[in-house]
C-alpha cells in the first residue's frame, strides 16, 4: 500500500482573490462611503439652512403683526383719551353725520 505523501499547507484565500485586491477594494469602499457621508452631511447642512431661514421668516411676520396690533391700540388709546377729556354736551353737538372733523382717521 502506498503512503500519503506529506502536503504542506497552503494560505486560504478568500475565493481566489488576493490580499492586494481585497485591500483596494476596501479602500475603494471606504472613499465612497467617505463621499456619501459628505454629500449626507451637505444635504444635512442644506435643509437645516432652510428650516432656519423658514423660521427667521416667521418670527419677522409676527413682529411685524406685533408692532401693527401695537400700533392699533396706541391709536385707540389716543381716542379714548380725546374722547375722555372732551365734555358731555359738545359730544351731543357734533355735525349732524357724527363725525367730527378733529379727529384723526
Amino acid at each position: 500500500m502506498a503512503s500519503k505523501r506529506p502536503t504542506t499547507r497552503r494560505a486560504k484565500t478568500s475565493g481566489g482573490v488576493s490580499v492586494a485586491a481585497s485591500m483596494r477594494a476596501l479602500e475603494r469602499r471606504v472613499k465612497r462611503l467617505e463621499r456619501q457621508l459628505e454629500s449626507a452631511a451637505a444635504a444635512h447642512e442644506r435643509k437645516l439652512e432652510l428650516v432656519r431661514r423658514a423660521a427667521n421668516r416667521r418670527v419677522a411676520a409676527m413682529m411685524k403683526e406685533i408692532a401693527a396690533l401695537r400700533h392699533h391700540e396706541a391709536r385707540a388709546k389716543a381716542l379714548e383719551r380725546l374722547l375722555a377729556s372732551r365734555p358731555a354736551e359738545v359730544m351731543t353737538e357734533g355735525t349732524p353725520d357724527g363725525e367730527d372733523s378733529r379727529l384723526p382717521g
